[in-house]
């Protein structure tokens, strides 16, 4: 109701804000055969006005087993559910974290160091320590997790650029610790940054992994 786009047994209303949308197929489509999947046949995006304000929505045209589908899906409800772990989600997931990311660090540098430094802000919750995939070992990171938000922007405030085992580390914040997330994501097993690390850094492994190879 509303809605421009095909409706089968009437003519396709015009719609300014689509492309024009193919004629309906016949009502006595050839059936499909037996344990034939639902197949998509066309797309068409519509516009209606509700309350005042402007509402997207998909009319979604199928066939199964030869007959004919029609679903409308709002913009806002198809993007929650297919498209989890994208921008607008990891931007409510961030203004609710208690978790931030600390970069920058030693190999050598303790969880109990850590703990010292980033407690003076709150009480911690739980440290994780980065590990290369390969070796197990420290390569360079850590997460940090809060009881409390608030604690953890005071860490942001005041720990962020500070120094720790001799070295200036960073910090940002993270939407959430999950287990996989401890492991470099670098070939050689560690971070990115030291495959391609021309410097020599002898709290970070000496000179980068492809420099070491060559």
């Amino acid at each position: 109701a509303g809605l421009c786009g095909c409706v089968c047994g009437s003519a396709p209303a015009p719609c300014p804000d689509a492309p024009a949308a193919e004629p309906c197929p016949p009502a006595s489509a050839p059936p499909r055969p037996s344990g034939g999947a639902w197949r998509p046949a066309q797309t068409h995006t519509s516009v209606s006005r509700l309350s005042g304000t402007q509402r997207v929505s998909f009319l979604v045209t199928g066939q199964n087993h030869g007959n004919r589908s029609d679903s409308y899906v709002d913009v806002s409800q198809y993007r929650d559910q297919h498209f989890k772990g994208n921008r607008y989600e990891q931007e409510k997931l961030l203004k609710q974290s208690c978790s931030l990311y600390v970069g920058n660090l030693s190999f050598y540098t303790t969880e109990e160091q850590v703990h010292e430094l980033f407690s003076k802000s709150g009480d911690v919750k739980r440290i994780v320590i980065g590990l290369d995939k390969v070796k197990k070992t420290a390569c360079g990171f850590c997460f940090v997790e809060y009881y409390t938000r608030a604690d953890a922007e005071n860490a942001m405030r005041f720990i962020n650029g500070s120094r720790l085992d001799d070295r200036i580390i960073r910090t940002d914040w993270d939407a959430g610790f999950k287990e996989g997330r401890q492991f470099g994501r670098g070939k050689s097993g560690g971070q990115v940054r030291d495959e391609y690390r021309q410097d020599y850094d002898p709290a970070r492994g000496g000179y980068g992994k492809l420099v070491q190879k060559s």
